[in-house]
Order: C-alpha cells, then sequence, then structure tokens
C-alpha cells in the first residue's frame, strides 16, 4: 500500500505529473531514435561471421569524380596468392521486383562463385550453387531467405526440390539460408548464379572496369590499405586498364563492407544526436526549474517536516522518489515511440534502408532511455537539494531574486539554443541555394521512365542486337509515337541516360584539330529530347527526324564549348567520337546546348557532355515525357501504355523529374527538418524557462517591489528592472552561442552549399531571433512586477 500511495503522489498534481510525462517521453524518444540509428551503422553485429574482414572493392574513376565496379575478369584476378584477399564475391541486385504465379513480389540478387566461402554462411536447409549451375542455360538454381522460406512457403520442410516460377522464368530451390541473414540488403528475397550471357563475358575478358559489385574476404591480419594495394596492383598489370588509368585516374578504392552504409548517413546521424543531447540540456534546465517552483510552494510542508524531525537527506529522498513515477511512464512511451522515430529517420534518408543489420528497437534504445531518465531524476534531485539551502526558499534571497544556479541554466539554454537555431539556419540557407541553382533544365512536369522490353536489367537475359536490335527497335518509336498522342503531353523523347537516372556512360572523345582524346559525358537523346527535358538551346539547333542515328552530327554543351572550342565558332568544328574498338567518326556539332546537372544538384563541372542521336538505345532505354499538369499522376499513365504495347517489358523507374532532384537532397532536407525542429522546440522551452525563472524571481522580491513603489519608483521603471534583468541573461547566452556554436559548426562544411559555416549573416539573425523571443517571454513576468500593488506587496512581508 505505501508503495502504492508513493506512485499515486506525483499524480494528485496532475499537470506537473503530465509536463513531466511529456517532456521525458520527448527527449528519450529523440535520443532513442538518435543513438540507436547510430549504433546500428557503426557497432551492432552484421551478419556474418568475422565481418571486419569484409571489404568492397570498387574502380574510383577520381578524374570524373565517381566510382564504379569491377569486371568479373577483374575479380576473379584480385584474390591472386591469397596473401591479401582470400576470395572475391560479385553480385547484382535487379531493381525491379518480379511476380510468381502467387502474384508475390521478389527481389532476386545473382552471385558468383564464392558465395559461401566470402560471406562465411552455409544454407540452413539444402545447398548452395554447383559449378555447372554457373554455366548460361543451366543456371536455375535459387536458394531462398529464411524470411522468403517463412513467408511464401509457410515454412515448408519439403521446399528443397520445389519448382518457383517467377516473371517468365522457372527456377528450382536448392536450399534456404539461415534465419537472420541477408546480403546485399535485407529487401533481397533469393539469390541464383551469376551466369555471363556471352555479352556479359566478352565484356568481362574485353577487361576495362564494369558494374558487377564485389565483396571480399581480407586474409587474417591484412588491412584494407594492403587489399588497396593488391587491388591497384591488378589494374597496373591488366592491359585494357591502361587507357583509364592514364586518362581517368583509375585508382583502387577498398572499404569495410559496414562503411558503404555509414559513410554517408554517420555525419548526419551524428549532427541528429548533438541536437538530441542538446534538447535533453534544455529539458533538464527546464525540469530544474519547474521543480523549483513546485518545491517552493511546499516550502511550509517541508518546514513542518523538518520541526518534527525529518533531515535534509530524508527530504530529497522523498522528493526525488516523487519524481520516479512520472519519469518512468515517460520512459517507457518515450521507448515505444522509437521505433516510429526509426522509421521516420529511415524514410525520409537519415538511416539507410534495409541495413544487412538491421534498425529495429534493441538494446541500444534501451541504454539512450535510461541515461535521459537518469539525467530527469539527477535535475529533479538537483532542484531538491537547492530547495534545502535556506537562501532557495527564503524572500530574503539575493538582490535579484535569482540566486547562482538558475540564471546559469537560463544562460546555458540560450547558449545551446542560439548554436542549435544557427546550424538549422545554415543548413536553410544551404538548401535554399541547392534548389535555387542552376541545374540546367527544367523539371516542372517532366516523367522519367525507364523500359526494359528483353528483361536484361532483371534477370540478365541475354540480349543480341543482331536478332533483338530489328525485333525491338519498332517498338521504341511506337511507344514515343503512342505517349506523344496522349492528352495534355508536350513532348516525348528517348534517351540513354537522362540527367538524376542514376546512369552514367563516359567515353573518349577528340576534338577536331586535337591529338588528344578527352573525356566527356556520352549521350545518345532522340529528336525533342531538349525540348522535353527543358534545356535551353545556344547555339544552332536541335536534333531532327532526318538526323541519321549511325553518322549523325553531335550537340555539345556549354561547358565543351569553353574547354575545347574559346575562340571557335562551334558550328564549325566537329567531334570524333568513338564507334567501337580504336575506331573513330567525325560529327560535325550542330548546336550547343546549357550544361545540365546530371547526379546532384551541388556537383562540380567535372565534365562535358557530347550528345549523339539515338534510334532506339537498347536493350535499356529513357522515355522522357513532359506533360501539362501533374507528373506524378502521369506515371500510371505512362506505365499502362508500356504494357499495353509490350506486356513482358520491365519498367524500372517511372517518376517525374522533380521527384527524383528531390529525392537526391532527401538527406539534406530531413536533416533540416529535424535540427530545425529541435531549435524551436529548445527556444521555445528556452523562452519558458526564462519566464519561469523571472516569475519565480518577482515572487520573491514581492516586498521589494513594494518598497519601491511605495517611495515613488513608476510602473515603467519597475517593468524596465525586470526587463534588463532578463536582458542581461540573453545577451550573456547569446553571445556564449555565437561563441560555442560556429566552431561547432565546421562539422556541417561537407553539407553545405553556397554558404560559410561563419556566414555571419546567419549567425546574427540566429542571435536576434533568440535574443526576440526571449524577450518577448520576460515580458509576461514583466508586467507582473509593474502591477504590483504596494500595499499587498508590504503585507505579503
Amino acid at each position: 500500500m505505501h508503495a502504492l500511495a508513493s506512485w499515486r503522489r506525483p499524480f494528485r498534481s496532475p499537470l506537473f505529473a503530465l509536463t513531466v510525462i511529456v517532456l521525458v517521453a520527448a527527449v528519450v524518444a529523440v535520443n532513442a531514435t538518435a543513438f540507436s540509428a547510430i549504433h546500428a551503422l557503426r557497432w551492432k553485429a552484421l551478419p556474418y561471421p568475422e565481418a571486419d574482414r569484409l571489404v568492397n572493392l570498387k574502380a574510383d574513376l577520381s578524374k570524373f569524380g565517381f566510382t564504379v565496379g569491377l569486371t568479373d575478369r577483374l575479380r576473379r584476378a584480385v584474390p591472386g596468392d591469397g596473401a591479401q584477399i582470400t576470395a572475391a564475391l560479385g553480385y547484382t541486385v535487379g531493381q525491379q521486383l518480379r511476380q510468381d504465379e502467387r502474384g508475390q513480389r521478389w527481389r532476386i540478387a545473382r552471385v558468383s562463385d564464392g558465395f559461401g566461402e566470402v560471406l562465411g554462411v552455409a544454407p540452413a536447409m539444402g545447398r548452395l550453387f554447383a559449378a555447372d549451375e554457373t554455366v548460361e542455360g543451366r543456371d536455375d538454381a535459387v536458394v531462398i531467405s529464411h524470411a522468403a522460406w517463412q513467408s511464401r512457403f509457410s515454412g515448408d520442410a519439403e521446399v528443397v526440390g520445389r519448382r518457383l516460377r517467377i516473371g517468365d522464368d522457372t527456377y528450382t530451390v536448392v536450399g534456404v539460408m539461415p534465419e537472420g541473414f541477408v546480403f546485399p540488403t535485407a529487401s533481397v528475397d533469393a539469390w541464383r548464379p551469376y551466369a555471363m550471357t556471352t555479352r556479359e563475358r566478352e565484356q568481362s575478358e574485353a577487361g576495362n572496369v564494369g558494374s558487377l559489385d564485389v565483396v571480399a574476404r581480407l586474409a587474417p591480419g591484412v588491412s584494407p590499405e594492403q587489399a588497396r594495394d593488391r587491388l591497384q596492383a591488378v589494374f597496373l598489370s591488366d592491359a585494357s586498364a591502361k587507357g583509364l588509368l592514364e586518362n581517368a585516374g583509375l585508382k583502387a578504392a577498398v572499404e569495410p563492407v559496414r562503411d558503404a552504409f555509414a559513410a554517408s548517413h554517420w555525419r548526419a546521424l551524428a549532427l541528429l544526436q548533438l541536437a538530441a543531447i542538446v534538447l535533453l540540456v534544455v529539458v533538464a534546465a527546464n525540469l530544474v526549474n519547474l521543480n523549483l517552483d513546485r518545491l517552493l510552494a511546499r516550502s511550509r510542508e517541508f518546514q513542518i517536516r523538518r520541526a518534527i524531525g525529518a533531515d535534509t537527506r530524508a527530504i530529497t529522498r522523498g522528493i526525488a522518489a516523487d519524481l520516479m513515477p512520472p519519469i518512468v511512464v515517460g520512459l517507457a512511451l518515450g521507448l515505444v515511440l522509437t521505433p516510429f522515430g526509426l522509421g521516420l529517420a529511415s524514410r525520409h534518408g537519415l538511416l539507410p534502408v534495409d541495413l544487412p543489420q538491421g534498425t529495429g528497437f534493441g538494446i541500444a534504445a534501451i541504454v539512450a532511455g535510461v541515461v535521459v531518465a537518469v539525467v530527469a531524476l539527477a535535475s529533479g534531485t538537483l532542484a531538491a537539494l537547492l530547495s534545502q539551502r535556506a537562501a532557495a526558499l527564503s524572500s530574503r534571497g539575493s538582490a535579484s531574486g535569482l540566486g547562482r544556479v538558475r540564471p546559469a541554466m537560463i544562460i546555458a539554454q540560450v547558449m545551446l539554443t542560439t548554436a542549435l537555431l544557427g546550424g538549422a539556419g545554415l543548413l536553410l540557407r544551404s538548401a535554399a541555394n541547392l534548389m535555387a541553382t542552376e541545374r540546367g533544365f527544367d523539371a516542372t512536369g517532366v516523367v522519367l521512365t525507364a523500359v526494359d522490353p528483353v528483361g536484361v536489367s532483371i534477370s540478365g537475359r541475354a540480349f543480341d542486337p543482331a536478332v533483338d536490335g530489328p525485333r525491338y527497335t519498332p517498338f521504341v518509336e511506337t511507344l514515343r509515337a503512342d505517349v506523344a498522342a496522349l492528352p495534355g503531353v508536350r513532348a516525348v523523347a528517348i534517351a540513354s541516360a537522362p540527367p538524376f537516372s542514376q546512369w552514367e556512360m563516359v567515353s573518349n572523345m577528340r576534338p577536331t584539330g586535337t591529338d588528344d582524346n578527352v573525356q566527356a559525358r556520352a549521350r545518345k537523346v532522340g529528336p525533342g529530347f531538349f525540348n522535353a527535358l527543358g534545356v535551353g538551346l545556344v547555339a544552332g539547333r536541335e536534333f531532327e527526324r532526318s538526323d541519321p542515328a549511325s553518322g549523325g552530327p553531335v550537340i555539345v554543351d556549354e561547358l565543351w564549348a569553353r574547354r575545347h572550342l574559346a575562340g571557335r565558332d562551334p558550328l564549325t568544328a566537329s567531334v570524333d567520337v568513338p564507334t567501337g574498338g580504336e575506331t573513330t567518326r567525325t560529327a560535325p556539332i550542330v548546336g550547343v546546348v546549357r550544361s545540365v546537372k546530371h547526379e546532384r544538384l551541388d556537383e562540380a563541372e567535372n565534365l562535358p557532355t557530347v550528345y549523339e542521336v539515338a534510334e532506339a538505345p537498347l536493350p535499356v532505354f529513357w522515355l522522357v515525357t513532359r506533360v501539362d499538369g501533374d507528373a506524378a499522376a502521369f506515371t500510371e499513365v505512362v506505365r499502362q501504355r508500356v504494357l499495353a504495347l509490350a506486356p513482358q517489358a520491365d519498367i524500372g523507374v517511372n517518376r517525374a523529374l522533380a521527384d527524383l532532384v528531390a529525392s537526391s537532397i532527401a538527406s539534406q532536407r530531413a536533416l533540416l527538418g529535424a535540427l530545425a525542429t529541435f531549435a524551436g522546440v529548445t527556444l521555445l522551452l528556452a523562452a519558458l524557462g526564462l519566464a519561469a525563472v523571472l516569475s519565480f524571481a518577482i515572487r520573491r522580491r514581492t516586498a521589494e517591489l513594494g518598497v519601491r513603489m511605495a517611495v515613488g519608483a513608476t510602473p515603467s521603471r519597475v517593468r524596465n528592472l525586470v526587463l534588463g534583468q532578463g536582458g542581461r541573461l540573453i545577451v550573456s547566452g547569446a553571445l556564449l552561442g555565437l561563441a560555442v556554436g560556429v566552431p561547432l559548426a565546421r562539422v556541417l562544411g561537407d553539407r553545405l552549399y553556397g554558404v560559410a559555416f561563419t556566414d555571419p549573416l546567419t549567425w546574427l539573425v540566429a542571435a536576434a531571433v533568440v535574443a526576440g523571443v526571449a524577450l518577448v517571454a520576460c515580458w509576461w513576468p514583466a508586467h507582473r512586477a509593474a502591477a504590483t500593488d504596494p500595499v499587498v506587496a508590504l503585507r505579503s512581508e
């Protein structure tokens, strides 16, 4: 009964209890979310034995500014004698989900030999792939995930040997992976052998670099740096890589598997955690103030308890015990909200989706929540200790009526709020600069649709140019004309790699009249492409229907004209473009267009672009459609037209270009939203805390203010006295906020665009906003002080 009564006691003041619960729950949810995400990225165990020995191998084309995968030929050459790398696994993941005969959707990865050896995991049932199952035409074996076994086959113990039809292909289930195993991400449902098609084998044997993702297992004691040296030696020994070594700055890129997910998200999550800690500190300070006010109202009770023998320690323990129930309720509520916070972080790009190690609720969230609860309880204990001091409860306290601790807490709150608001302001200006940057095209009303009529992108089917080219080329033009005839369509064109498609093609080009090749982005586009995309024409003309797809003219962008045609009329120049192997052809330039952003809004102008005429850039082509009205709503119309003409076709990306552009900065916008929210909450809490502290001071100085007014002080003078008291705290906190915030903002450097972390305007505005809101918070206590009745004030003494 005593324990039950102690739990009920704090809820006799429902407003106080609810305030504590809400504050604790919010701070627990925020800190548990941030710490759980960081724990998943940096420390949570990967589902592979000795995962610290697993690394990703890539080819860094340093002069181009991006990395690519390897060919299978290079992958097989990497282990060598096994001194640095024991085995290397190549894989590709189908981007599109495929349906089985029951309508269930599958994502299948193709994996090379070494699947079990590299990852160190054996099937829970059945086996992995046999050597003869990695041959084209015999690659119908499939290993499924434990999750797929449970959800698609209800855990059928006889699943091994079952035939499974997915799309137009039939597979035999030969194994089931153990529970918890995912590779490369949790979105993959099954794996099948990487049996190269004839075309893929030709590309692999030709050397160079390719699109095969490679993960390797290091020999014991070998560092990623040593593995990098090994991969670089492979590049140097491969004759076909010589051109890329010289012209593209080819370098080996090796990173731990964990870093592949953490690198692009770690900094944002660290900033989120820092902001969450700032919020925790501000909430703790408010809890101290809240408790001090409550304890002040109970001062007579404490005097009686001392009179009957209670010591300071017993009273302090009782006060802390009163705080425990609402803090525990707030902790539980915050932990319940944490999975929703993690879901929000994933949906908004702050946390990678489908991490192999998972991001669910776990021990990290509990640890973070308990730490927050302990801090909250400590704040209440601190308030209890302060309340036991005679000066804390006596109206004859310090001249200011504030004491020493509470002003320090207010200054700290204003300081932290200024620093946080300044950081959010920098991100806001950066986001505005990004969205306003010249991108070279108009995304309004544009739909990008990737069409794969053969199915090479999801199943690795062979594409035979001699057979499939004539078969599908008419389909490309028929589809383009069919979509162009739809109501509301303003322009339609085909392309090989439109902006923000995440497709890239780079080739050696030679400005006519020079002896040296230069690298340029190579694009094949159909007539009307620049009109459909809203790319401005600087000189000359667009491609026309009469321009031949083979041996036709080219169009270059402004960057090419500036770099290679300075002082010349571009319309009298030409470009030597490759035609296969070592041969080239001379193509006249018939137009110059604006340079466009290809992958990111903040990308530098590193490579110029050369456009060639395309009739049908198979096996996968892009449809660029400009419509009147909502582009996102039109995507379904395009999808229906594609499937009406080619039911077997796979549709990859089918999205509004504006959405793709927005997705490229989703993590920056999410971080901005989170920091702005935290800054707003801390600003509100700091303002409330300041108002509460000044109100507390006024209550302690009621008699003094009565005397002042009795001897002639006017209400305005009393008001200014209180405002001055609060103003000194505000100015001190704001100045400290600038001194602390500017150096800390250096960590935002790689996320800022067009604004420096020291930008004086942003910081001055942040300080002014904090000061303005804080002064407004001071007004109500000052108004109350000015309205004090001298007679009532003197009687209260």
